[in-house]
């Protein structure tokens, strides 16, 4: 019991009304149900709910949240049931407890299909009751501190779900120190080579870390003392994965990293963080371009600090954030700090607090995203984000991710404003869509009600809302789109027959605008629905012969079956395909949309690839022996010297599709002087087949090049 006895003079500290004598009730609960269990480590498994318990005391939540740690596993391990906690605790832990089970069953490894509507679960879960969030971080915590005691699979799993998910969830709820303890647990699991390196290096510097560290502190300290300033100076050494991505980043070595350290300034008021600012900048140079007012303009989170970076005695680097007390609580513990249970016990008032505003707008992606990839791709924009803040013409305050442009703001005021968005004015001065935001920009936004998204805009937005509304808008588009076409194929096809239930069940469709829009998308062969009718003989069938429309490649970007593709319907021609980021289509003016293109047996198609190789003697047939091997046609071909003995060869190619490229480029690439191999489009390109001279002139060369390749296998076996 000394364990749960230290739990509850803790919590006493920061709450001295709570329930102590619940929160014992549910240790004795949690201890019987768990009696005959045992951790990997060999010890008793009561140990890991007493371990999360204790990571929510020190985050001070409230007594629900602590007894929802210690029973998180009752009903998933053992023969305890929602309904025996429920009578015994209460309604809301009950329900604390059944939403932590939830998400305790979601794994995060398979395919990223799998794993982004996993992520979709895990959401929709906590997105109710933000304390369920919090106990799992607590609960994954615990279970990295443990890691050490699981076969080797299971920690790499564990830990790259951590780095993944858990603690960017962490960072961007504020809570910073969970977040890092996890990243620093993670990597070395993750990257054991590296992480030892990095300690190895560490160590030998330790004391003169540990020595420096004293020594500003002091020096801080004084300076301040000097001036009646009341204060904190902690100084602390940069976490191993925060080092470890600095060097990754900047391509940095160890001896190349100056800022090892931080110091945090904690004062009385706002006021004073302000004063000890200008005596710091007094004190040490300041580095130009590093100072930060995240009190004036909080981060999205809420988090608030002044960040400043000057060079300290014997040209060291530091880092320095000053805060008041309560900013101090709010950047440690992020929205735990803010836990308004803690005093109204009410669950609907704490939507004010930053961090479930965050979570509200995710379950509002989960709406509009058309698939959990790209869920999961917007929810990752999100997690891995820094900030630029802006200024509407009102005066009112945004903040956007760094990189972000000015339709991303339309978007962030409204979506009907990013839809409707005709023009922008930066600071008073007209701009264009693609120009980057800067901090401080003053932005107004100029709608028409004639205007609407273009499918261009996807590569100029940057934010997870603005790319999930202007691609719900074009999906709407192409569903008007594809309907009207299906009724012109269907029209076409059968004339005026009514649609029957048969029809659509034979389809696999709901209603008529399903059928019509399948069609349309060429998702149903017009064909197989042509042969089912024709079979009743009572269905009256148009007299004029019908013919399916056709998929013709797009010349400008010569697509293959397999990739991602967009479709217009051209009178008399069926539909021309392009390549979905094919800029002669995303110029267009004409309306399209996704099709699925499937290859025909026996048909082959065009596509341009560019091949990069050594500019050495018998290249060429080299590299046009080894398409003939892998069945590639060669349709034209143009050569280009590149700087540095190396030559370009731009060739038109017939594949069957993306599987068979796959091989060719495979060939290719096993061939010692070619350095690179890619798709390439070039409307110069038209795709007429070689003829005369130089059609002789290229068998000639396939045929030495084929001779080549036999004498170096034969030398190879000599």
């Amino acid at each position: 019991m000394s364990r749960i006895y230290e739990i509850t003079e803790q919590i006493k500290t920061y709450m001295p009304k709570a329930d102590v004598e619940l929160i014992n009730r549910a240790y004795v609960f949690a201890a019987h149900a768990h009696a005959r269990q045992r951790r990997s480590s060999g010890e008793l498994y009561i140990i890991h709910p007493l371990g999360v318990a204790q990571n929510l005391v020190d985050l001070k939540l409230d007594v629900s949240s602590i007894i929802t740690g210690l029973l998180h596993d009752t009903v998933e391990d053992t023969h305890v049931t929602l309904e025996d906690i429920e009578s015994r605790f209460g309604e809301e832990v009950a329900r604390l407890v059944d939403g932590v089970t939830k998400v305790g069953k979601i794994q995060f490894t398979s395919s990223e299909h799998k794993k982004a509507e996993n992520f979709r679960k895990m959401i929709m879960a906590t997105a109710k009751d933000l304390r369920v969030l919090m106990v799992k971080l607590a609960d994954r915590l615990h279970n990295m501190e443990t890691l050490d005691f699981m076969a080797e699979h299971k920690r790499k799993r564990i830990a790259n779900e951590t780095m993944e998910i858990y603690a960017p969830l962490a960072h961007r709820l504020g809570i910073h120190w969970v977040a890092q303890t996890m990243e620093d647990l993670a990597f070395k699991h993750v990257d054991p080579e590296a992480n030892q390196a990095l300690q190895d290096k560490l160590s030998g510097k330790l004391a003169f870390f540990v020595q420096t560290k004293d020594k500003i502190e002091g020096i801080i300290q004084k300076a301040l003392n000097r001036q009646g300033i009341k204060a904190q100076v902690q100084g602390r050494m940069k976490n191993m994965y925060s080092l470890h991505q600095k060097m990754q980043r900047k391509r940095l070595d160890f001896d190349e990293i100056y800022d090892f350290m931080a110091f945090r300034i904690i004062v009385d008021d706002t006021a004073a963080c302000y004063h000890v600012l200008g005596i710091i900048h007094s004190l040490y140079r300041p580095v130009p371009g590093r100072f930060k007012d995240y009190i004036a303009l909080p981060k999205p989170n809420g988090y608030q600090s002044l960040h400043t970076a000057v060079i300290g005695p014997d040209h060291f680097r530091i880092e320095v954030q000053v805060r008041t007390e309560s900013m101090h609580h709010y950047a440690e513990d992020g929205v735990a700090s803010h836990w308004l249970y803690k005093s109204t016990g009410n669950p609907n008032e704490h939507e004010e607090v930053q961090g479930f505003q965050w979570l509200k707008q995710l379950t509002e992606l989960l709406h509009t995203a058309e698939n959990p990839g790209e869920f999961l791709e917007n929810v990752r924009l999100d997690l891995f984000v820094r900030e630029v803040y802006v200024f509407s013409r009102d005066g009112d305050l945004f903040a956007l991710p760094r990189g972000s442009t000015p339709l991303d703001f339309a978007y962030a005021i409204h979506t009907d404003v990013g839809n409707h968005c005709i023009g922008i004015r930066i600071n008073g001065e007209p701009a264009e869509f693609k120009q980057q935001l800067n901090n401080g920009d003053q932005i107004e936004v100029l709608t028409s009600p004639e205007q609407t998204p273009s499918r261009k805009w996807l590569q100029i937005v940057k934010t997870s809302r603005a790319k999930q509304s202007v691609r719900h808008w074009l999906r709407e588009q192409e569903r008007e789109d594809a309907i009207h076409l299906g009724e012109h194929i269907l029209k076409n096809a059968l004339g005026q027959v009514t649609i029957r239930h048969d029809m659509l069940r034979f389809a696999g469709c709901k209603d008529d605008f399903e059928l019509k829009e399948m069609l349309g998308r060429g998702e149903i062969e017009v064909s197989s629905l042509f042969k089912y009718i024709s079979k009743d003989s009572s269905t009256s069938l148009v007299s004029k012969p019908f013919t399916e429309p056709k998929m013709v490649a797009a010349q400008c970007c010569f697509p293959i079956p397999g990739d991602a593709v967009m479709g217009s319907f051209q009178q008399g021609q069926g539909f021309l395909i392009h390549d979905a980021q094919c800029p002669v289509m995303l110029e267009s003016q004409k309306k399209l949309v996704e099709v699925e293109w499937k290859p025909e047996e026996g048909k082959l198609y065009k596509t341009g690839i560019e091949v990069y190789c050594m500019d050495e003697r018998g290249s060429l047939g080299l590299i046009s022996s080894m398409l003939s091997q892998q069945g590639a046609n060669i349709e034209d071909i143009k050569i280009e010297q590149k700087a540095g003995a190396i030559t370009s060869l731009y060739i038109l190619i017939e594949v069957e599709d993306r599987l068979h490229l796959s091989r060719v480029f495979k060939g290719l690439k096993s061939l010692s002087h070619v350095t690179r191999v890619r798709r390439y489009q070039d409307e110069k390109m038209k795709g007429k087949a070689l003829k005369g001279r130089f059609s002789s002139v290229l068998r000639s060369v396939t045929t030495l090049g084929q001779t080549i390749i036999e004498k170096t296998a034969l030398r190879k076996k000599s």
